[in-house]
């Protein structure tokens, strides 16, 4: 969590410079500028946002788009949500959230997966000329393929969490936070240990997120 306002201001600061310097670039993440903080910055056409200590708060209609990505520089077949709505805190701390569609929501799933350490190359089909130049048959042979070999490496993580005792922790830590946002859970629920500030922000914006569905 960002509690120091001079880095949350260096941090949008560094953010916003340095996208601008990168002309094939729409967003940034501080992981990519040397901040072990959790932010991105998205390039509208009209102004620069910036969203600190992202997480999802809801994702909707699950489909296949084809996106680019700017590491390999290269474009990829890959699943993404049409709406997706994310909370978030501004440089002064305050918690919001915000709802994307389409193009936009691609874009800042994108995002998301970048501050995990993760890009389109990892988990995309790569778009090369064998498919462009494929026929409607042969490339929804291609997709149905992709989607498959896509439920079978979830299949093998879910092996792989399951029988990692640590990262599973971990894991199930992470679930709880994520629910805990959302304001769904019960009574009987066990929480995780979280430090001090992890558990002050998640507090708030649980408290925030039932403020909204009433």
């Amino acid at each position: 969590m960002l509690g120091d306002q001079q880095l949350a201001i260096e941090i949008v600061q560094a953010l916003c410079d340095t996208v601008d310097e990168c002309k094939d670039r729409l967003y940034l993440c501080t992981n990519e500028i040397g901040y072990k903080e959790r932010a991105f910055v998205i390039k509208f056409s009209d102004e620069h946002k910036v969203y600190m200590n992202p997480i999802f708060q809801h994702r909707d209609k699950l489909r296949l788009v084809r996106e680019y990505d700017p590491l390999t520089k290269k474009q990829y077949i890959i699943p993404r949500y049409t709406d997706v709505t994310i909370c978030y805190q501004n440089s002064l701390g305050k918690i919001e959230a915000v709802k994307f569609n389409e193009e936009a929501s691609a874009l800042v799933s994108q995002a998301m997966d970048c501050l995990d350490g993760v890009h389109s190359a990892d988990y995309g089909l790569e778009v090369d000329d064998e498919f462009d130049n494929a026929t409607p048959e042969e490339k929804e042979e291609l997709l149905s393929a992709y989607l498959e070999s896509l439920n079978n490496l979830k299949s093998s993580l879910e092996d792989d969490l399951n029988s990692n005792e640590e990262t599973k922790k971990e894991y199930d830590a992470f679930r709880f936070m994520k629910a805990k946002a959302n304001g769904e859970i019960n009574s009987g629920d066990e929480e995780p240990k979280l430090n001090r500030k992890q558990r002050r922000f998640f507090e708030r914006l649980a408290k925030k997120l039932r403020g909204r569905k009433k």
